[in-house]
């Protein structure tokens, strides 16, 4: 779609991709009366002519924002790319900023709010809609949460189903220790050792102790940190 020399040395351009259609002239005027070299375009005529503007604003559908903003990236990592959506989920968000997307915002913002967007991306800022940054940390706190409770199931499956002493043995098997080994640091003889790994072995129903580790470590049981 694009050819390099087209679009090269545009370390200083700005692209506005806007989903909603009706915002793009009004976003144009706004950045027009604030004295800002503007552009409307369509995204499949970015190849052709000159791009002497510094903004350009650009209306590119919700489905297509993550596969054009990679369009664009991938042929000048210089270029700076704000994106006005109407909604976005927490997996777009970080799909775009690892895309390397400057700017990201809901589409209900005043003019104040445009014009800070466009100047902090211009200074080399990104800029993240405060209303999306609440939903990172919402995301985020969930899935912390999320695992800690599978955690806790997996560790109440394992009590459930291993004596403490089979889950002392099965933590020191984790770490490579031996039956001997084992037996001096729970001070207990290597025979009781033998015996507590064959019912691990046993109530895991695995073939050996190699898979039993290999079942504890794939069930969240023990760490190998």
């Amino acid at each position: 779609m694009f050819t390099y020399n087209e679009i090269n040395h545009q370390e200083n351009k700005t692209f506005i991709f806007v989903e909603n259609t009706l915002f793009v002239s009004g976003i144009c005027t706004i950045l027009e009366h604030h004295k800002l070299n503007v552009r409307k375009i369509d995204f499949h005529h970015i190849n052709t002519g000159e791009l002497n503007e510094t903004y350009f604003i650009c209306h590119v559908k919700n489905e297509e924002m993550v596969n054009k903003s990679q369009l664009l990236k991938l042929r000048d990592k210089k270029i700076k790319i704000i994106i006005i959506k109407n909604n976005i989920d927490y997996r777009e968000i970080v799909d775009l900023m690892n895309i390397g997307v400057n700017g990201i915002c809901l589409t209900d913002i005043d003019e104040q709010y445009l014009i800070q967007i466009v100047k902090q991306v211009q200074n080399g800022q990104f800029f993240l809609d405060s209303r999306l940054t609440n939903k990172i940390v919402q995301e985020n706190n969930r899935l912390i949460e999320s695992g800690r409770k599978r955690k806790e199931l997996d560790y109440k499956a394992m009590n459930n189903l291993l004596t403490k002493r089979e889950i002392e043995i099965l933590d020191l098997l984790g770490k490579g220790y031996s039956n001997v080994q084992i037996g001096d640091e729970l001070y207990i003889s290597s025979k009781t050792v033998k015996n507590h790994v064959s019912n691990i072995i046993h109530k895991l129903q695995v073939s050996d102790r190699l898979n039993a580790v290999i079942f504890a470590i794939k069930n969240n049981w023990i760490s190998l940190d």
